[in-house]
């Protein structure tokens, strides 16, 4: 038991100590963040063999437990490595905010006492204000508005626990398990539920996302709401719907039209984004949407493909953040119009980053298309249930799927294919220091592995006990494919060296047998643009950009509107505060003698 105590006091105590030590020792602050991250990521492999013996009701320790706590463990280790030559100022406060942030994030999951995880959960919220507004006052007002969405969905975190008290007693996850059968058990799923999307970044509290992508560090980026956020975000949910509440068909299906609409909505917003890192914070929100509906679906083929998508999303989206931060390292920007042409002075980022692509663009074999396929399966399953709506979601699904591919065409085609633009020409540009490199190159290879192994590997090993399945390797037959693929790649490499010709001739790139002018060019980043003429989508571009999509920025109007109401009273005159205070007090008299 004591290795609990451990787990959690160790990272978390480094991190405050980080926190006092001057800035300038970067590099020893490095040192033991990495020291700390690579134990930590180390015993939790032993103990994924080995688990601890729980022996009182304060934790938990499960298969799901067991694969959360080694995807935190692996991202901190991994964006621990990539800082080394990435993160220069305040190197304090983000190695003691990393650090506390793995000791919190364990501390979530090892919880099985609500109280002692809505603690832990409360501490994220300020290590994620702490580390978005690390960019100085460019990020003042996003590290704001991030707070007050996740910090404010902790309030409900807080009162659905109260809610789940008050109907069993209990605060043990392993104690309780509610029907939906009033508007009480009603109120504490929906409750919980606010914190779970909030966290995971799902419609409608995805805004925070796309808020602090151009201000935020891409390290910072991939870290949490890449990889942490989403893990701890879909961990609540799959708690919340295989532990703490018993199926119900109405709430859902609430879930499974949110999932959808998630998928859809920001992903046509991702299209029509012209910086490299809100693009990808938009597609960081939509692949939010297969995980909901996976794990909505309630049967184990699409539970186990929405945790299999959680996992593979967490791998690929800090990949592509990653990479982007190489991108931006070594031009000084992710403007897409700024870039060009990267893909032969950064081969590595650019191989990196197509790999990621792929994945989550539902390419066979790297590893999004075998989750995405489970999430589609477990829909079909539904289906067989009676559930009509299936077709309506899995269609969605689909459409987001061809959408996430068009806009990676996009995104790989301005910024590492095509020209050179004018603001980056005269830059010698080469690919980054190898500790920004072997990250990106990591990630890469395991979005390919869970593919080429997804039934050996994460669904065998990862999956399958989480869910307790036995037929999922049944669900796919990619020998062939993959034998031909395999086969053509070596055929290609034996042959290419015989075929290629003996002499290359470069000239200069022409259309139609004349020089390229700068109005021939192909702009990656208008190609999309005419998606904003369509009639219904222009309407919703449009309540986007005056931010009528946003919750938060409609909520911010009302309070505000009435904020002005109530300063008509506030004059300043003390007999008029007089006045109000003994009002108020006659008010509050007469209702408590009445009742």
């Amino acid at each position: 038991m004591d290795i609990i105590y451990y787990l959690v006091g160790i990272p978390f105590i480094v991190g405050l100590v980080c926190l006092t030590i001057s800035d300038r020792l970067r590099n020893f602050l490095w040192s033991i963040s990495f020291i700390v991250c690579l134990f930590i990521f180390g015993y939790l492999v032993y103990l994924f063999s080995n688990p601890p013996i729980v022996s009182n009701n304060l934790f938990i320790w499960d298969a799901l437990t067991n694969v959360t706590l080694l995807g935190i463990s692996f991202f901190s280790l991994i964006i621990t490595l990539y800082s080394y030559k990435n993160i220069s100022d305040f190197a304090n406060r983000f190695y003691g905010c990393l650090l506390i942030t793995l000791g919190s994030g364990i501390g979530v999951v090892i919880s099985n006492h609500l109280i002692l995880m809505a603690v832990f959960w409360g501490m994220l919220a300020i290590t994620l204000y702490l580390m978005v507004n690390l960019a100085g006052p460019d990020s003042a007002y996003p590290a704001k508005k991030t707070f007050i969405i996740v910090g404010g969905s902790d309030s409900f975190l807080i009162l659905g626990i109260a809610m789940l008290y008050v109907l069993t007693g209990s605060f043990n996850i392993t104690d309780i398990n509610v029907q939906i059968d009033r508007w009480l058990s009603a109120c504490a799923f929906l409750s919980l539920i606010i914190a779970s999307f909030a966290k995971a970044g799902a419609m409608p509290l995805h805004t925070w996302i796309p808020e602090i992508s151009e201000s935020t560090p891409a390290s910072v980026m991939a870290f949490l709401p890449a990889s942490i956020d989403k893990l701890l975000g879909i961990y609540l949910l799959a708690r919340i719907c295989l532990n703490l509440f018993s199926y119900h068909e109405s709430m859902w299906f609430l879930l499974r039209l949110l999932g959808s609409l998630t998928i859809v909505c920001a992903v046509f917003m991702a299209l029509i984004q012209h910086n490299m890192k809100k693009l990808l914070a938009y597609h960081a929100v939509s692949q939010v949407g297969y995980m909901v509906v996976g794990i909505a679906s309630a049967n184990p083929v699409g539970i186990a493909g929405g945790l299999f998508h959680m996992m593979n999303n967490a791998v690929y989206k800090c990949c592509l953040f990653l990479g982007a931060g190489n991108v931006e390292k070594q031009t000084g920007t992710t403007e897409l119009d700024k870039l060009g042409a990267l893909g032969k002075t950064m081969p590595v980022t650019f191989l990196s980053f197509l790999f990621a692509s792929f994945a989550i663009s539902g390419i066979p074999p790297f590893n999004g298309f075998f989750s995405k396929w489970m999430v589609y399966q477990g829909m079909v399953e539904a289906g067989k249930n009676g559930e009509p709506s299936w077709i309506l979601f899995i269609v969605m699904a689909l459409i987001g799927s061809g959408l996430t591919l068009a806009s990676f065409m996009k995104i790989v085609h301005a910024v590492f294919l095509g020209q050179t633009s004018e603001e980056i020409k005269d830059k010698k540009i080469k690919d980054v220091h190898w500790t920004m490199l072997l990250p990106v190159v990591i990630l890469a290879l395991i979005c390919l592995i869970f593919g080429l192994f997804y039934f050996r590997i994460p669904l065998k090993l990862f999956l399958m006990p989480v869910v307790k399945i036995e037929n999922l390797g049944n669900l796919f037959n990619m020998a062939l494919p993959l034998f031909l693929i395999i086969a053509g790649i070596i055929i290609g490499a034996i042959l290419y060296p015989f075929l290629k010709p003996s002499k290359i001739r470069i000239a200069p790139a022409f259309v139609g047998g004349e020089k390229q002018t700068e109005q021939m060019k192909i702009s990656g980043t208008s190609f999309y643009n005419v998606i904003k003429e369509t009639t219904f989508l222009k309407t919703m571009y449009k309540l986007a950009e005056k931010k009528l999509t946003d919750l938060y920025e409609v909520l911010k109007s009302i309070v505000l509107y009435f904020t002005e109401g109530f300063r008509v009273f506030h004059t300043g005159i003390l007999g008029t505060y007089l006045t109000w205070i003994i009002f108020g007090t006659l008010v509050f008299l007469y209702i408590f003698v009445r009742f």
